[in-house]
């Protein structure tokens, strides 16, 4: 259950950062740390290692993604158990699945059905939304900072 359900991604259910670090990438207009974070991030997240974006951005003692890397695991939690105590979701079928295993195929392993990675989507989906906003701040500090260190090489 928390493997396949909770920690999405990794530890802090990262796998909504890190498919927004790999949306804003696309973005004309984005930092360098996050075009450069994007693709090293994007593949080992989606097998739930998430430790290029924890400590490659870093995630780690950073106060602007504190919130929601504590929040969403408990959002995912309490969104699949739910789903799971109304039967909305059939409930793992008690295979032990190897935490590596991406998201939506392990929801559909551990579940034997569909919905289960009906409710691992919907909770991808609610960590992008909770992601989003943070790192939009941050990634704006870190224009700011690519654009006061612009001016100051010029200056020179």
């Amino acid at each position: 259950f928390i493997d396949n359900f909770v920690f999405m991604g990794g530890g802090g259910s990262t796998i909504g950062l890190v498919i927004v670090i790999a949306i804003l990438a696309f973005k004309k207009r984005s930092s360098k740390i996050t075009k450069t974070m994007a693709p090293l991030t994007l593949m080992p997240g989606i097998f739930n290692i998430n430790e290029p974006a924890l400590f490659g951005l870093p995630v780690v003692l950073n106060v602007r993604l504190i919130v929601p890397f504590i929040l969403a695991p408990m959002i995912n939690a309490t969104i699949t158990y739910f789903a799971m105590a109304s039967g909305l979701v059939h409930l793992t079928n008690g295979t032990a699945m190897p935490w590596t295993i991406p998201p939506i195929i392990s929801g559909f392993l551990a579940t034997g059905h569909v919905s289960g990675s009906l409710v691992q989507m919907v909770c991808i989906i609610v960590d992008i939304l909770l992601y989003y906003p943070f790192y939009r701040t941050m990634e704006k500090y870190n224009l700011q900072l690519e654009q006061k260190e612009a001016d100051e090489t010029k200056e020179i």
